[in-house]
């Protein structure tokens, strides 16, 4: 007969390391807000009919949409993998970032920049806020078709910030709220 144990552990983390986590879950938190907005504005465009006959500037251009199809119809990112692929297209685009270049002569050029700050994290942090909206968003349509037991699940909202209780001042003893706790269970034998 298998035993569960469960274990606590406390995040201790020095300043530059709290910096770095800091930086990942503000990461995670934009990507999944992104690619819920991505997924928002296919749907939109979808349910408008705008296809290859409309115009582009009604439909907010190709790089507005990065989930859309040049096709008739409109591709609209439900999964995981597809979410990926249209924040990555996204994220490389001109409605990520740019800049304005002046040069001694007075000539402006743009330059596309994309994701300035992408660099700063891991990439497997965008993937991962990808996968999890494609994982709510499978949840959320499976609730409306009945194929999931248990009770109505919501459409996936936006991630806000939450503020995460760090170190105490004097480094013994957690802060008041203490600080984040991960909590594991583990299955031994029964001897």
């Amino acid at each position: 007969m298998p035993r569960h144990t469960s274990f606590r552990f406390r995040l201790d983390p020095s300043v530059e390391q709290e910096h770095v986590l800091s930086q990942h879950v503000g990461a995670a938190r934009f990507a999944f807000n992104q690619a819920l907005r991505l997924h928002k504005n296919a749907r939109a465009a979808a349910e408008r009919g705008q296809g290859r006959d409309s115009t582009p500037e009604a439909a907010g251009g190709p790089d507005d949409h990065p989930g859309r199809d040049v096709s008739d119809a409109i591709h609209v990112p439900w999964t995981g993998f597809d979410l990926i692929n249209g924040f990555n297209k996204w994220k490389r685009s001109e409605a990520a970032g740019r800049r304005f270049l002046v040069a001694p002569t007075g000539m402006t050029r743009m330059e596309v920049t994309g994701l300035a700050w992408q660099g700063r994290v891991l990439a497997q942090v965008f993937e991962e806020a990808c996968v999890d909206l494609g994982r709510g968003l499978k949840a959320f349509t499976d609730s409306r078709t009945v194929t999931r037991k248990g009770p109505k699940v919501g459409f996936p909202g936006s991630r806000r910030r939450v503020r995460w209780v760090g170190r105490s001042g004097s480094g013994t003893r957690p802060a008041r709220g203490g600080p984040a706790f991960v909590s594991g269970t583990e299955s031994a034998s029964g001897r």
